[in-house]
């Protein structure tokens, strides 16, 4: 008896049944395959050397902070971690680099305020958006600011500062660490709130400016404690207020803006950003381990003392930071009409 042909056999032979489960099949198998290398990958961060690009140079609190977290976070991961300082058109050339870098956590960027909530009002022909190409991953420290002035200049306070400048309108003159920059806004959103006006005089960075604020050849600056604490022990500046909720801990006999009737609260922040389409994993990892060490007690004293308030929080609560803070400087961007080609 001849065996009945094997593809004309309808109990051997059904089409539409072997195909649809074939493909179900390889479909849960070709998915788990997936779901398992990338659990894998994701369990393996990091693998490999994780950069840290500071869009800045050397030697100030946002390049400082992160050589400091970086060694512990290489200890921690077992793999190099080294800070990149990528300076240049105001942070962009260096957050441009890390927008444009794979999206696997191992190049991060070390923003400040002005990278993520101010540049990307204040440029008209960026080549990449910071708000859309970059997430956060965790606000790493906020640096209030203080407002200086020079010891020369004769006032004991801030209402006797605003007087002043109010009687002599278009010719005090203010510092700042560069045009567009957070200390340029600060200052402008101080003179929309007082009623002054005063000619802004940029400089390469704050502290180059101090000799002739020293001097009384500009008369007024916007700064973070941080960068000023040898300068205010050394009587070279005068604090008239700084823009805190409450009075710092370091400057006891200083009142806020708001005590003084011009109701201000700014500072600096630094945090992490990454590539966007980053795996939220990974990002999580990130976000847990430097969250963890920045809140180590002996970690968070030293930089107090300094004026730096160490955060370490999630992702999304630094969203919220960021949106917040475009929203305030975009305003005074605009009404202010600064633009940078």
């Amino acid at each position: 008896m001849q065996p009945a042909p094997f593809f004309t056999t309808r109990a051997y032979f059904r089409p539409k049944e072997v195909t649809m489960k074939s493909l179900s099949k390889l479909l849960g198998a070709v998915s788990l395959c997936a779901l398992t290398t990338v659990v894998q990958a994701q369990a393996k961060f990091p693998s490999k050397t994780v950069r840290i690009v500071v869009p800045f140079g050397t030697g100030a609190m946002i390049d400082i902070i992160p050589r400091d977290f970086g060694n512990k976070l290489q200890e921690k991961w077992g793999v190099p971690v080294i800070v990149e300082n990528r300076p240049g058109a105001a942070s962009m050339l260096g957050a441009e680099y890390v927008a444009k870098a794979p999206a696997d956590g191992y190049t991060l960027l070390m923003a400040s305020s002005s990278t993520l909530s101010a540049a990307p009002f204040l440029y008209k022909n960026l080549r990449f958006d910071p708000l859309k190409d970059l997430v956060p991953v965790t606000l790493v420290s906020d640096a209030p600011s203080i407002l200086l002035v020079s010891p020369q200049l004769p006032v004991n306070n801030l209402k006797e500062f605003v007087a002043l400048a109010k009687s002599k309108p278009g010719e005090m003159s203010y510092a700042s660490a560069g045009v567009g920059g957070i200390i340029h806004l600060q200052t402008e959103y101080f003179q929309g709130l007082t009623g002054i006006k005063m000619i802004h005089t940029p400089y390469v960075g704050s502290q180059q400016a101090v000799a002739d604020l020293t001097s009384n050849r500009v008369q007024m600056m916007v700064d973070i404690l941080a960068s000023n604490t040898g300068n205010l022990q050394g009587k070279l500046l005068k604090p008239l207020a700084s823009f805190t909720q409450k009075r710092l801990p370091q400057l006891p006999d200083v009142p806020t803006a708001t005590e003084a009737g011009y109701p201000m609260v700014t500072g600096i922040w630094f945090g992490m950003a990454a590539p966007r389409g980053t795996p939220a994993e990974v990002i999580d990892k990130i976000q847990k381990d430097i969250s963890a060490i920045i809140n180590e007690p002996a970690f968070k004293k030293k930089y107090e003392d300094q004026g730096m308030y160490m955060i370490g929080n999630t992702p999304a609560e630094m969203q919220k930071i960021v949106s917040t803070e475009a929203e305030r400087w975009k305003k005074v961007i605009q009404d202010a009409r600064i633009s940078i080609e």
